[in-house]
């Protein structure tokens, strides 16, 4: 019941008997897709059921990550003589440039679903879109975007893109129309009956819809479709809210339409104005009879409804037209809005009204000007430009949400991951605690940040753990008056700032705040000095002097990641950098509190400054550990390839998510918890091949090939290692794309076995080759090498003359003197 599409897909009709053959294809094409996913899927004992791939299928029980999920097995030893010395023993004939070539293109598909809600002429303006032409702008306004995965923080020399390509393939389906007028009716009755009271102060400053109202329907709908593989944008394009000014008129619920008079039947075309931008609302007075009487309430959402952590003394978040759920759905309202958001003085990624289309930011042109054909009515004015702004959000939406940039790279992965809160503070009434290595004492203050984050973690890191991988709590309480060391760093990162700021008149003010780096800097050095103690002395288990700089990183057994929070009873304002509660490191977070109460930062939201709750840390701490153990980035950070440099855009940062000054929530959704799994993949994926890599060009030096080196039964080995390698990483490819990263994960990390058969098979072949120093023989005739050896063999003839010529002299003074 949809359109498929993707970048490189052609796709241009005009009429619906041109565009039969198209959707035939694609239906094809996505029962070919289905087909696929259950072939790959595992069967009901657990094991995989692999076909084609050029695999024998017999061959596939020996793959089987429901009883090895972290692959410690080598499977090419459980496969069967006749499996090896069959398929797997076949030579395609290329050479390592061109096998090399095949490794370094790997890549994987993202399936997405833009499910269409309103747009079947029962939503705002009655807007029509075929599925077919809106699939039309996928191809053309997608066609340049990002194809390789990017890293936001690349190490010194490193690049900042991965030798792994990504794809989207989209398919725009239709929702029912049930769920449009459902999401219709409960925004208009929410708001009528809100400010029954004061109607005409939610017509003048708009009204705040409970988030839950629209997802819930959302989810709903989700949950019945059982997509677990793909992900999914609603875009909704409900019918605007329509009341009479009058508050006595709002007593009934259903004046006004829900968003238009039904007598209304011509539909308005638009095109992109050039006012300003300003809304020209004088056209709406002829769209209903009584429409003297009748005006348009704005709306957006209030994320905070489902939000239980937040603090309801604090100041209202920012409004929002767009929500992500835990599960992979996400939608965005066409109608709701505008809002305004980001950096109140300088800076990048403000949204604004203009950041997401709506019908309301096109001018009328004229109110009977309609195009039928075959009995219908096209909007052709405006929606060609109103439908490309909606494909390029979606483009972004997919950068920020569904594939976005990784935060770091590699990711390490370990089967033990322990996350320990050092909570360091100058509290006179707290003492020294540590917790034993279950995380349990008896007595422990409790700590708002840390039961929040195990909290969304779950039990063990159930939410974001990998299969097979444990994930363990612990923590500490440290007196700051008790730990020197502590004292002596950070007294070393204090800084001070100087500022003038006008309070009646200019004044010169100055802030303290804490320099990262140096406290970073001191704390790891003082932590990699054994002898100091330190670890002991803050009650870390499990701490390994610089354990992230090892090319091992991806294959540890254990990890501990402390979170030091330094919980000051200052009432003074004190950030880590002037601006950040928590910044993130390679090997710790940092974080700290005061009592200082709300601060405000220098970013706005509708005009009204945003502050911050200098006493919880919570979010951006817990955003911080997602960074350093999994390697996500922030919500509104993407990195560029073709600009070369990293993009703020805060379109999702009222969504919930832990990142940024404007979101309340401390909640994982789905592209964070996806992010996480895949930035583990791609660690042990790229690990192995790199490895690999380095193998295959160690006899370039010596002019030589893999195949020239190797012994015939070295090269027979070879070849066998080498089909089983391809295919994990076909496995790995297809997973990827089917959103099961538990398996993906499994083959990932089983390269490495056929990665280490295939160095021993090099290092064997090696024995025979040898460097030697010759001479450089040119068969060609030179004419510079005959004056060379023709003046050399002149030189030599005159140095034999001249020594003869002497000889003889001296010969015959000899004789001279023995006559004399």
């Amino acid at each position: 019941g949809g359109q498929w599409a993707s970048p490189r897909m052609e796709v241009s009709s005009a009429t619906t008997q041109d565009r039969r053959p198209v959707a035939l294809r694609m239906a094809r094409h996505s029962a070919a897709l289905l087909v696929l996913g259950l072939f790959c899927v595992r069967g009901g004992l657990g094991q995989e059921v692999l076909l084609g791939d050029n695999g024998p299928s017999s061959a596939a029980l020996s793959f089987n990550p429901a009883t090895d999920p972290l692959a410690d097995v080598d499977t090419y030893k459980l496969l069967t003589q006749a499996d090896i010395e069959g398929q797997w023993s076949q030579d395609d004939g290329r050479n390592v440039t061109e096998k090399m070539k095949e490794l370094m293109s790997f890549g994987s598909i993202t399936h997405v679903d833009v499910k269409l809600v309103g747009f079947d002429g029962d939503g705002n303006y009655d807007l029509k879109v075929d599925e077919a032409d809106f699939l039309r702008y996928f191809e053309t306004v997608l066609e340049e975007h990002e194809k390789e995965a990017m890293v936001v923080n690349a190490k010194k020399g490193k690049s900042h893109i991965l030798p792994i390509r990504k794809r989207f393939f989209f398919r725009v389906i239709k929702a029912k129309a049930s769920i449009n007028e459902d999401i219709t009716n409960r925004i208009r009755s929410w708001i009528v009956t809100k400010n029954s009271n004061d109607i005409d102060e939610a017509i003048r400053s708009g009204s705040r819809v409970p988030v839950n109202l629209v997802d819930e329907v959302i989810r709903k709908d989700y949950l019945s479709g059982d997509l677990s593989q793909t992900h999914t944008i609603y875009l909704l394009n409900p019918k605007r809210v329509v009341v009479k000014d009058s508050p006595a008129a709002d007593a009934d619920p259903g004046a006004g339409g829900g968003g238009g008079d039904p007598k209304e039947k011509r539909n308005p075309v638009f095109k992109e104005g050039d006012n300003g931008g300003f809304q020209d609302t004088a056209w709406m007075d002829n769209i209903n009879e009584n429409s003297d009487d009748e005006s348009v309430v704005t709306y957006s959402y209030d994320p905070t409804e489902r939000d239980a952590t937040r603090d309801p003394n604090s100041n209202p978040p920012c409004g929002t037209t767009m929500w992500a759920g835990r599960e992979r759905y996400m939608w965005i309202d066409l109608t709701a809005g505008p809002v305004l958001y980001g950096p109140h003085t300088s800076g990048e990624g403000l949204v604004s009204e203009f950041s997401i289309p709506r019908l309301d930011n096109f001018q009328v042109e004229g109110l009977g000007y309609e195009y039928e054909e075959d009995g219908e009515t096209h909007h052709f004015a405006f929606v060609q430009e109103f439908l490309a702004e909606v494909v390029a959000l979606v483009g972004k939406t997919c950068d920020l949400m569904i594939e976005p940039s990784l935060h770091h790279f590699p990711v390490p992965f370990v089967k033990t991951l322990r996350l320990h809160l050092v909570h360091i503070t100058n509290d006179p009434n707290a003492r020294t605690q540590f917790a034993d290595r279950s995380g349990y004492i008896a007595g422990m203050p409790k700590v708002k940040l840390w039961d929040t984050i195990k909290q969304e973690l779950g039990h063990r890191g159930a939410a974001i753990a990998m299969q097979g991988q444990t994930i363990l709590y612990n923590r500490s309480v440290v007196q700051m008056d008790e730990c020197k060391l502590c004292l002596a760093a950070y007294a070393a990162s204090l800084r001070s700032y100087t500022s003038t700021v006008l309070r009646g008149q200019l004044k010169t003010q100055v802030h303290e705040y804490v320099d990262s780096k140096e406290l970073h800097y001191q704390l790891l050095s003082l932590l990699n000095k054994q002898e100091l103690g330190l670890a002991e002395q803050l009650g870390i288990y499990g701490w390994q002097p610089s354990q992230m700089m090892d090319e091992e990183a991806p294959f540890r057994e254990e990890w501990t990641i402390p979170v030091l929070l330094f919980d000051l009873e200052d009432s003074s304002l004190l950030l880590l950098d002037r601006f950040h509660q928590a910044v993130s490191f390679p090997e710790m977070v940092l974080a700290v509190q005061s009592k200082a109460g709300a601060a405000t930062v220098d970013f706005s939201c509708n005009d009204d400054m945003v502050t911050l709750d200098a006493a919880d840390a919570t979010r951006a701490t817990f955003a911080s550990l997602l960074q350093t153990g999994w390697g996500v980035s922030a919500t509104h950070e993407h990195f560029s390839g073709k600009k070369n440099k990293m993009e703020v855009n805060y379109l999702w940062s009222v969504a919930p998510t832990p990142f940024g000054p404007f979101s309340s929530s401390a909640r994982l959704t789905f592209a964070l918890i996806d992010a996480a799994r895949r930035n583990v993949v791609f660690s042990s994926l790229n690990a192995s091949i790199a490895d690999v890599a380095r193998i295959m060009a160690q006899f370039d030096k010596f002019g030589k090939q893999m195949e020239d080196v190797l012994l015939p039964g070295e090269h027979l080995h070879f070849v066998r290692r080498w089909n089983v390698l391809r295919f994990k990483i076909r496995r790995t490819s297809t997973y990827l794309s089917l959103l099961n990263f538990n398996t993906a994960q499994y083959y990932a990390r089983s390269l490495r076995h056929d990665v280490r058969a295939i160095r021993n098979a090099v290092l064997r072949a090696g024995q025979f080759v040898h460097s030697y120093v010759g001479c450089v023989h040119d068969d060609e005739p030179s004419v510079l090498r005959f004056l060379i050896y023709v003046f050399a063999g002149g030189a030599l003839l005159i140095m034999a003359y001249v020594a003869v010529h002497n000889l003889l002299h001296l010969r015959k003074r000899a004789d001279f003197k023995k006559k004399l």
